[in-house]
């Protein structure tokens, strides 16, 4: 489920970096620099799950990476160096992340990823950050029962307005659905299904411009391979072309335009095969020839192009290390031309050397080589068909087996069906009973309806009685009310005046509490006045005393 394809960056000086992820979960890089030669392996970080890179025209990596963590981490090169920051972090006890996608829109990062439960589930959600260098911004785009062996659960596509089309399909159960939804002016669209797809071991890719969608899907039904093509303009008009089938396995297929001409190419067994679409229906299939025998596998690849000026993003097809070598598909085009070429120029050289007896054998030779394989094609062709007609043998027997049963369980039906319309009918006659029971009823009910109406004219009558009284009442209120407001005009009168009294009352005797006051100061000062006096008039009372004592003791002496 967490496929994590190799990228390839040919830099503006030919030199390959290979970013992977190697066997102990490490994000690393390394860097040929001539053929067979390469730089020792650069470590980035460790703990990863999975990563994506984007490079721009001015050579700058970017590089969104998630780990065991739960954290959504950036890096970049800067002065030989990677640096980098997180992101955005998931709860790492219930999800991790997969399967990430870079695009660059002007000063954004768009990121996609799948959060994939580690309930064990085959649920999962596709996300879309986005990041402006100072902040992040994640989007919920759905739900997804995910596709167990595929390379690819969603595809991204930006359009000249730098919308983006995404892609993505889930499983169904009776098929897998592929489904559509668009990011424009900041705002997803609603998710739209676009059909359906059979078979097992399924794969996809898609290639859009301003007129259509092209989709190529791949399938494994039974023990043959397809390669579809379905083909949406812009009114949802869909086609599907046969774009080619084998016993033989078909995987990693591509899609691509060259030359205003739509290309499609796969791995069959290793060998690279490719096709070409001519607007109703696609040619026989050509072997692409690349000199060597050993395995190819598919790389997301960023390659300089238009002489240096910028970079492109691709998919392509590439052999191991130590000698790396690099199948651009639009290659594939320009060798069968130069092939084509060089053999007419071959044949003409040859016819005009050789006797015309020889030349006639050659020819005969030739034709009946291209006989030979034109009826081995036809052989496989039919030998296909016909096992199709076998399965369809098969599905028609299975079919009127299921037809029998149905008719058999439709006899059985129909003799329900006729207990059952008797019990209908008998349940009918007891309805027509009650319906006239019913219509017993509803007149009594209009009888009595009568008596209400007329009793209910007695009471509007009574009302408009009630009414005119009810004014009446209210005029003599209103006088009253009149009445009584004077009392209240007049009251709040008396209550003015009575105000005025008591402030004037209050500040009266506000001064004669002041006047107390001085008068119980002057009090108390007199008091110790005349505690002091009194204290003189004791002492000069006791010492008159002592004086006269002392007199009469000097006397007596």
């Amino acid at each position: 489920m967490n496929c994590v394809c190799p990228w390839i960056y040919v830099d503006y000086r030919n030199n390959i970096w290979d970013f992977f992820k190697n066997g102990n979960k490490e994000l690393c890089y390394k860097i040929m620099y001539g053929e067979g030669k390469w730089s020792k392996e650069s470590l980035i970080d460790k703990e990863i799950r999975g990563f994506a890179i984007y490079i721009e025209d001015d050579e700058t990596i970017h590089i969104v990476y998630s780990n065991i963590k739960g954290e959504l981490k950036y890096c970049t090169m800067k002065n030989k160096r990677w640096v980098g920051m997180t992101l955005y972090q998931i709860d790492v006890d219930e999800f991790e992340i997969q399967s990430l996608k870079i695009r660059i829109i002007r000063d954004e990062m768009h990121i996609f990823y799948l959060l994939i439960g580690k309930d064990g589930s085959d649920h999962g959600v596709l996300m879309h950050c986005i990041w402006n260098g100072r902040e992040t911004k994640v989007n919920t785009l759905s739900d997804i029962i995910l596709v167990p062996n595929i390379n690819e659960h969603y595809m991204l596509n930006i359009n000249e307005n730098n919308d983006i089309d995404t892609f993505f399909i889930t499983d169904e159960g009776d098929e897998i659905s592929l489904n559509y939804c668009s990011f424009q002016n900041h705002i997803w669209s609603s998710v739209k299904r676009l059909y359906g797809i059979q078979g097992e071991e399924i794969d996809f890719e898609v290639l859009v411009d301003k007129e259509e969608i092209n989709i190529l899907n791949k399938s494994r039904e039974d023990a043959i391979y397809f390669l579809d093509h379905v083909r949406i303009d812009k009114g949802g008009i869909i086609q599907e072309f046969r774009v080619y089938e084998s016993s033989k396995e078909l995987s990693e297929p591509l899609v691509f335009v060259k030359d205003r001409k739509l290309y499609s190419c796969w791995l069959e067994q290793g060998e690279i095969l490719y096709s070409v679409f001519d607007n109703e229906k696609w040619r026989k299939a050509y072997h692409f020839d690349r000199g060597n025998e050993l395995p190819v596998s598919r790389y997301n690849c960023f390659i300089c192009s238009d002489g240096g000026s910028s970079i492109k993003a691709m998919k392509a097809y590439a052999t191991d290390e130590p000698d790396l070598y690099l199948f651009v598909p639009s290659q594939f085009v320009i060798n069968r031309k130069e092939s084509l070429k060089d053999e007419r120029i071959k044949v003409t050289e040859d016819l005009s050397s050789e006797g015309e007896e020889v030349q006639r054998l050659k020819l005969k030779l030739s034709r009946m080589k291209l006989e030979k394989k034109d009826l081995e094609n036809k052989i496989d062709s039919l030998n296909m068909q016909l096992k199709k007609r076998l399965k369809s043998i098969h599905e028609y027997e299975e079919e009127f087996v299921r037809l029998v049963e149905q008719k058999r369980k439709a006899d059985e039906n129909y003799k329900v069906f006729l207990e059952l319309q008797q019990n209908i009918q008998k349940k009918l006659e007891n309805t027509n009973k009650q319906l006239l029971e019913e219509r017993n009823v509803k007149a009594s009910i209009e009888n009595e309806l009568k008596e209400y109406k007329e009793k209910n004219i007695l009471i509007k009558q009574q009302v408009e009685m009630l009414s005119t009284e009810n004014e009446r009442l209210n005029k003599e209120i209103e006088l009253e009310k009149e009445n009584i407001q004077e009392k209240l005009e007049e009251l709040n009168t008396n209550l003015l005046e009575e105000r005025n009294i008591k402030a004037s009352i209050e500040s009266e005797l506000k001064e004669c509490k002041e006047e107390n006051s001085l008068i119980k100061q002057q009090v108390e000062m007199m008091s110790e006045e005349n505690k002091r006096l009194n204290k003189e008039l004791e002492f000069e009372r006791n010492q008159s005393i002592m004086e006269r004592l002392l007199k009469r003791r000097s006397n007596g002496i």
